[in-house]
């Protein structure tokens, strides 16, 4: 009997402590009030993608010399023609090659402004500022006759503060072993005119012309006589601006970039199959000599005379001997040169 009764007892303590185990862990399955979310991530803010440093393309070396485009990176872009051989040797196949336009230094590139080799080589007396870097690096090994004609679509913003002279292409060629870049390594072709954009804002369609006939068929009686001409569209006057209100200001238009189109210089370039060769567009400001203010005097003579010598004089201005009054002044019309004088003749 006894025993009967502490097995009872010992299964109502088990049976109590495992619905409270049950109800502990259900209440974790929903919150009072609604406070989980409804859905994944839901009220989070996604965070902006980050602008890109560098965008790449491919071009083709033995196609043809036109002009191929540049990818477009941060409002800078361009083309770019390769010199092919003519003729062509037997053999000759079209070679791509990749091309990388990067806001940031290439790796393994030496500092632009670096004039001997070395880290810790002498630094140029005029300090460089990098604009872009176009990378090319092709799948085999390439000579060129001469270097390749570059158009480098810049900035407006860049234009306005530097003058077109002032921004220029530098070359690091790694398959020549070289350890500094070449500034100014292609000059300004001012002669030819740049290559046009390879794509641009379309200008709108123009309008319809209507049929004189159909256009007076459905006109009602009281219709504007203007409305029934060919390609003329009406123009209507703006609605009125509540009392109190300001018009919102129309959006100011974007200037487009400027095309610097840089020559080919006639130097051979070899380029080494995976190895990169790398041009710089940078901008760097000319010294100008300071110009003389105006309106300042020259230096005082050794004599100490306050006006120099020789000097010219302005018309009925007294002359420089010294006297009160000028000698061989004009006279006045239809006075007597004894009426001028002031002892008389003859006394």
């Amino acid at each position: 009997m006894f025993q009967a009764r502490f097995i009872l007892a010992v299964l109502i303590i088990l049976g109590s402590a495992l619905a409270a185990c049950s109800g502990g862990l259900g209440s974790g399955t929903s919150a009072p009030g609604g406070l989980l979310p409804s859905g994944p991530l839901s009220g989070i803010a996604p965070s902006p993608s980050p602008t890109p440093d560098s965008a790449s393309a491919i071009v083709t070396y033995g196609d043809s010399t036109q002009f191929q485009p540049l990818p477009e990176l941060q409002g800078y872009g361009g083309a770019i023609a390769l010199e092919v051989p003519s003729p062509r040797p037997s053999g000759f196949q079209a070679i791509p090659i990749g091309v990388t336009l990067s806001v940031r230094e290439p790796a393994d590139t030496p500092d632009l402004n670096l004039a001997t080799p070395g880290k810790k080589g002498t630094k140029r007396s005029q300090r460089a500022r990098e604009l872009i870097y176009i990378t090319l690096l092709p799948t085999r090994d390439i000579t060129l006759s001469s270097y390749p004609r570059i158009a480098v679509d810049v900035p407006r913003g860049i234009v306005t503060t530097y003058r077109v002279d002032e921004i220029n292409l530098a070359l690091f060629d790694a398959g020549e072993k070289d350890k500094t870049f070449i500034l100014a390594a292609e000059p300004h072709d001012s002669a030819s005119p740049p290559p046009l954009p390879t794509a641009g804002p379309t200008a709108p369609p123009p309008p319809t012309a209507i049929p004189l006939s159909a256009a007076s068929a459905g006109a009602s009686p009281g219709a504007s006589p203007t409305a029934a001409v060919p390609g003329f569209a009406p123009t209507t006057a703006p609605s009125p601006l509540p009392s109190g209100a300001k018009p919102s200001p129309s959006p100011s238009p974007t200037l487009p970039p400027q095309r610097i189109l840089f020559a080919s210089t006639p130097h051979a370039l070899k380029m080494v199959a995976n190895v990169p060769v790398v041009f710089a567009v940078y901008a760097m400001p000319m010294e100008t000599p300071s110009p003389t203010p105006s309106g300042l005097s020259p230096a005082p003579s050794s004599s100490g005379s306050p006006k120099p010598s020789g000097s010219p004089l302005p018309e009925g201005s007294p002359a420089a001997s010294g006297s009160p009054v000028a000698t061989g002044s004009p006279l006045p019309q239809g006075s007597s040169p004894a009426a001028a004088s002031p002892v008389a003749s003859g006394t």
